[in-house]
């Protein structure tokens, strides 16, 4: 009897989109690739370079399939998920393949249907939200504003909080053991607290820094 086929791994919308265009992309990945038309089943096929035979992934409008599973191309196909305004994507193929695109779609702040996340995944996820958090602003965006520029610690703390009840969300649907939730929770409030803290540390008061330059100018 032969072997089954290996599945195939592939993205789609799985709800209201806003576009679901054939070659509809960031322009980042379209200046990153090469793109060649009607191959491979339809659609457009996404290579790195003229000479590669194997393109990274084909584009078919309301599916992304990709011909390979590394977690950069994951990462790509979210992308232009996220960019065509599904909010809410299927996955099917390898584990692997489901495990990294749950990963990348759940960070992206997507609904992903089609991967059952285990406990560690939860807590890999939690970590990925928290170095989100993390980055400077300056690397979330090219005309992104300093961290924290013209905000109160409020403000500056509410974007941690929201990731923090995303990652409530996503024990509460899915994971069932209580004591399994409390331990990853536990774990995620001590991580943001820890980053809470080096946020909200204070600086010297104008008045305190003016004193202590005149007294280095005495001595």
């Amino acid at each position: 009897m032969a072997d089954s086929p290996a599945p195939t791994n592939a993205v789609r919308t799985n709800g209201p989109a806003r576009s679901t265009e054939v070659g509809d992309v960031p322009d980042a990945l379209r200046r990153r690739f090469l793109t060649e038309s009607g191959r491979l089943g339809g659609g457009v096929a996404y290579y790195v370079d003229a000479t590669t035979l194997v393109p990274s992934f084909r584009d078919k409008g309301r599916e992304l399939i990709a011909t390979r599973s590394d977690p950069a191309t994951v990462r790509d196909l979210v992308a232009i998920a996220r960019h065509r305004g599904w909010s809410s994507i299927r996955v099917q193929g390898a584990q692997g393949f489901r495990r990294e695109a749950w990963l990348s779609g759940r960070a992206a702040g997507l609904e992903v249907d089609g991967y059952r996340p285990s406990e560690r995944d939860e807590q890999a996820l939690a970590r990925r939200l928290e170095a989100k958090d993390r980055k400077p602003a300056t690397e979330r965006s090219p005309v992104a504003a300093p961290a924290g520029a013209g905000r109160t610690p409020s403000e500056n703390l509410s974007r941690p909080s929201q990731r923090l009840r995303i990652v409530e969300a996503v024990l509460r649907d899915r994971v069932a053991d209580p004591s399994a939730q409390a331990r990853i929770l536990a774990a995620a409030r001590s991580r943001l607290a820890s980053l809470l803290e080096r946020d909200v540390r204070p600086s010297p008061a104008p008045e305190r820094r003016r004193e202590t330059v005149a007294l280095e100018r005495r001595r």
